[in-house]
């Protein structure tokens, strides 16, 4: 607006200074919530603080590449392709609001569960299978009957907060727990962590968020209904119907009803090859029932929609997405502290309280003038 230039370098300059310091800020919070007796971890927030209604955290993985151009090379490098890719971590806490009910305010398969509706999503989600033939007439009547509804009961969103680190789980878990602190989540009435099922984050969930309601993604859990059903149908209609069955007894909360079922194809098929093919139906089936009952305990739909829970983790993914336009690309590059520096002031730019603009209207009060890349090596 004011007609000045503005290097790439500058740019590339400030985000690692700023960087540095929203590291360092969320490092000294983080000590003082450590600091802090077990019984306040778990119940208090900070004085200045209203705790949301309900508090729900929900994490995830995302990808970017890292590259160390200031490194000596190793000694035999690797021609593998995607050898830089790495793993990043995001976390969202969202403020969350809604009543609770006496009763199931839902009991039945809401019509935009079922699979005119969502068989294009679920297969977008998880191991689905593939679809059995079907006429492009009959594929274009579904999407035209796709049921509309209500919509799947849950809370309002009312604020979030986006975590972003390329630390591992380990070390990013006690972030995002001091994080949400910070926010009032542990003195919130009701409190939920929503997760795909990944063993990872069913950790951190155990270490660091064990006092809140563990919940599995319902999309997630009805993606592995979809692949089984069509793994054991021999028609797509079939597979429909079966997905049908079993979509409405795990919303019923029934899932052990679903573990019986796929326990009995299990013994009809009989078991997968050493090596199967991922599409084998056997092994299709086999991993639908591992899921299911290694997740049993956190799918009690009925009862997280009575305390008015969120049901699944779709606010998460699409954070994932927007951390990732920023950082993931064939053609990024980011070293170690440029990509640890955007992934901080990218999740910050995303949260509602507006930290980074905070941040950045105070900082001049402490700017000194000393040109830091002068004194300090810096590397992208």
């Amino acid at each position: 607006l004011a007609h000045l230039g503005i290097s790439a370098e500058r740019i590339r300059r400030a985000c690692l200074h700023v960087g540095a310091e929203r590291i360092e800020h969320h490092q000294r919070m983080q000590q003082a919530f450590e600091q802090k007796p077990l019984p306040e971890q778990i119940g208090g927030k900070p004085d200045d603080v209203e705790p949301p209604q309900i508090a729900c955290v929900m994490c995830d993985g995302g990808r970017y590449q890292l590259l160390d151009r200031h490194l000596p090379p190793k000694p035999k490098p690797s021609a593998r392709k995607g050898e830089h890719w790495r793993e990043s971590r995001i976390g969202l806490l969202a403020g969350m609001s809604g009543p609770s009910h006496t009763c199931d305010p839902q009991p039945t398969l809401p019509p935009e569960l079922r699979y005119e509706a969502m068989a294009e999503k679920l297969s977008e989600i998880g191991r689905t299978g593939s679809r059995r033939d079907c006429p492009e007439e009959n594929r274009a009547d579904e999407e035209l009957s796709a049921p509309h509804g209500d919509g799947i009961p849950g809370p309002d969103l009312g604020d979030r907060h986006v975590v972003a680190s390329r630390q591992s789980w380990e070390d990013f878990g006690p972030l995002l727990a001091s994080q949400a602190w910070y926010r009032g989540f542990a003195a919130a009435p009701r409190k939920a962590f929503v997760s795909d099922g990944s063993p990872t984050i069913e950790q951190l969930q155990r270490t660091h968020f064990s006092h809140y309601t563990s919940i599995l993604d319902l999309l997630h859990a009805l993606s592995y209904s979809l692949a089984a059903a069509r793994a054991v149908s021999s028609s797509e209609a079939a597979a429909r119907d079966l997905y049908h069955h079993w979509a409405a007894t795990i919303w019923e909360g029934k899932v052990n009803d679903v573990i019986d079922e796929l326990r009995a194809y299990c013994g009809k098929l009989g078991p997968p090859p050493e090596n199967p093919r991922g599409d084998d139906p056997r092994e299709v089936v086999r991993t639908s029932l591992v899921y299911y009952e290694n997740h049993a305990a956190r799918m009690d739909y009925p009862s997280y929609r009575r305390a008015g829970l969120p049901l699944t983790s779709s606010l998460m993914e699409s954070t994932v997405k927007q951390v990732s336009r920023r950082v993931k690309g064939t053609e990024k590059f980011w070293s170690s502290a440029g990509g640890e520096a955007m992934l901080r002031l990218r999740a910050e730019s995303l949260s509602d309280d507006h930290p980074l603009q905070s941040h950045l209207q105070h900082r001049a009060r402490h700017a000194t003038g000393t040109r830091l890349y002068r004194t300090q090596p810096l590397h992208t």
